[in-house]
């Protein structure tokens, strides 16, 4: 494998390899790549969905994609501006509000009782300008933060709530199914890796509040944490290429995407892998 790095302090890129040729070295190399670097971006995969389905399981357990999202009750999450004959849809469409609501910070199925550990993303369709995705190592945020706050976060919590990024865009946009089905979970605001130990930031547009916190001092400390991790000496901002391959922890990374001309064709596939060695809990523990 040929390696380039990224970013000064996480995310490499890879080359000379296929994905559908893998042997066992190189996926413990990956693996062990994926814990150490955060962000894996490998070009010129041409793949099937099945083929990343079957790369995807090197990784963990798959997540069921959510209903309310193109790809429900398979392993696929299509994001794409396209319509079922392939014409692009009008920006009040909801898709296209989904793809507004994808350009917030977040990590990937925050909102979920079992989260998720990797996404990874494959790029079908790119438009010619914009539509690049973001990414922040929440990993390298936390450790530039001073040690007085990290004493003061290291055992906080937080609520995640799907409905709380969607409304941001669209109060109707989350459907009756959606939100019924996706209750506020209690997240802790650090995740510390289980193979390395690694502690990152766990928060992004999912989150509502911090647990235990008056409403003014969750605000601010939000705020602040969310100001200092995007920074622009923490993105890297990836320039997609069709073909490319993206494969990231959300233990430890926040993505987003961003603007493009809506009027130009967009299809991405992504599967996700779930984080089950983090199980949240319900902000009602009824439920």
């Amino acid at each position: 494998m040929l390696i380039n790095h990224l970013h000064p302090k996480f995310g490499i890129s890879i080359e000379n390899i296929k994905i559908t040729k893998l042997n066992e070295e190189q996926k413990f190399q990956l693996i062990n790549l994926f814990e150490q670097y955060s962000l894996i971006i490998i070009r010129n995969q041409n793949i099937k969905n099945e083929d990343q389905i079957n790369f995807t399981k090197i990784f963990g357990k798959l997540e069921i994609t959510k209903p309310g999202t193109l790809g429900s009750n398979s392993n696929l999450v299509i994001l794409t501006n396209l319509d079922e004959f392939g014409n692009v849809v009008d920006t009040s469409h909801k898709q296209s509000k989904n793809d507004k609501a994808n350009q917030q910070w977040h990590s990937d199925s925050s909102f979920k009782i079992i989260p998720a550990q990797a996404s990874i993303l494959s790029g079908k369709q790119i438009p010619s300008e914009g539509g690049n995705t973001e990414f922040v190592s929440m990993r390298v945020v936390y450790e530039n933060l001073d040690q007085e706050l990290k004493d003061k976060i290291n055992n906080l919590k937080a609520i995640h709530h799907f409905a709380h990024s969607r409304s941001k865009i669209d109060k109707n946009l989350v459907s009756k199914i959606e939100y019924e089905k996706f209750p506020p979970v209690i997240q802790p605001l650090i995740k510390i890796n289980p193979k390395n130990k690694k502690r990152a930031l766990y928060f992004g547009s999912h989150t509502v509040h911090i647990k235990d916190m008056q409403p003014n001092e969750s605000v601010n400390l939000l705020n602040y944490l969310n100001e200092f991790a995007t920074e622009d000496r923490f993105i890297y901002s990836h320039k997609w290429k069709k073909n490319d391959l993206l494969i990231w922890d959300n233990r430890a990374i926040i993505h987003r995407g961003k603007n493009y001309n809506p009027k130009q064709a967009r299809y991405l596939v992504r599967t996700t892998v779930e984080d089950t060695s983090s199980v949240a809990q319900y902000l009602n523990e009824k439920r």
